[in-house]
């Protein structure tokens, strides 16, 4: 991964989103994505207290809409929360040093903290429909100071359903975001913003805004296409919401003693 501080900062601060190709290397790559196939091949055999952070595509609709048929997607898996608890693997990636290095640059400090790591999984010919939404709306913090780090497992691309956004749409006043902006019509989106679909290889991170405007397409590809996705919450800004995630509030770069123990002591006790 090239380090261009600068640069990542000037692309998020006007577009609101950032690609950083080459993030992930070979080997976590591979370990990632062999992690997330344990998950996947079948996730009926899972232990009840995993299987209820998974969600199939048979299971899902949006409110008012119709499920999919079942035979069609079988077992495929649309989203896996609380990744950490899953695999040690996804609990030791809060500590990945390239991506922390990025999340350093746009937080402009060292004082972040992560909140939760879950993976969208877009199966081929089975996927969810289009959505555009806005991230702000259900993280619950006390000031909109977040962003999403999205880790490719594989290539993104427009035929398996990469994000789209429109750029600039993260600088919308916060309070004007609002809890129907997780499911917007097409017709109330604002006239005349660029679309940009998000195209990228695998091992990429993409890092958007929370309040940047986004969705995804269905995968018509013959593979899937996985991502990793982790909430990052910047200095003085904490949850107000009454759940709690694995590992939510560790602060991996602190320079506050208190919470480097609290980093030392998790790891430690992971062995």
């Amino acid at each position: 991964m090239r380090h261009q501080p600068d640069v990542w900062k000037a692309a998020y601060e006007r577009d609101g989103y950032l690609v950083v190709e080459d993030c992930l290397d070979d080997k976590t790559l591979a370990t990632l994505r062999e992690a997330i196939d344990r998950i996947t091949d079948d996730p009926d055999g899972l232990p009840p207290h995993l299987r209820s952070h998974v969600q199939l595509e048979r299971d899902y609709a949006r409110d008012g809409g119709d499920r999919p048929d079942a035979e069609r997607v079988g077992k495929a898996v649309r989203l896996i929360m609380e990744l950490p608890l899953f695999d040690p693997v996804f609990a030791r990636l809060i500590r990945y040093e390239p991506l922390l290095d990025v999340l350093e640059t746009l937080f402009e400090s060292r004082e972040f903290h992560f909140h939760n790591y879950k993976c969208i999984n877009k199966e081929p010919q089975a996927s969810s429909a289009f959505v555009w939404h806005r991230d702000l709306p259900y993280l619950y913090h006390s000031t909109a100071n977040l962003l999403t780090a999205m880790l490719c497992l594989d290539d993104m691309t427009e035929e398996n359903g990469a994000t789209v956004v429109l750029p600039g749409s993260h600088l919308l006043v916060d309070e004007n975001v609002s809890v129907g902006d997780q499911d917007i019509d097409e017709a109330d989106l604002p006239a005349g913003m660029e679309r940009r679909t998000v195209t990228c290889p695998a091992g990429s991170a993409v890092l958007f805004h929370v309040n940047i405007l986004h969705g995804g397409g269905a995968n018509r590809s013959t593979t899937p296409r996985r991502n990793v996705i982790g909430i990052w919450a910047g200095p003085d800004t904490y949850p107000i919401g009454s759940s709690r995630y694995a590992y939510q509030d560790l602060y991996p770069r602190s320079e506050d003693p208190a919470r480097q123990r609290q980093l030392r002591m998790t790891y430690d006790a992971l062995g």
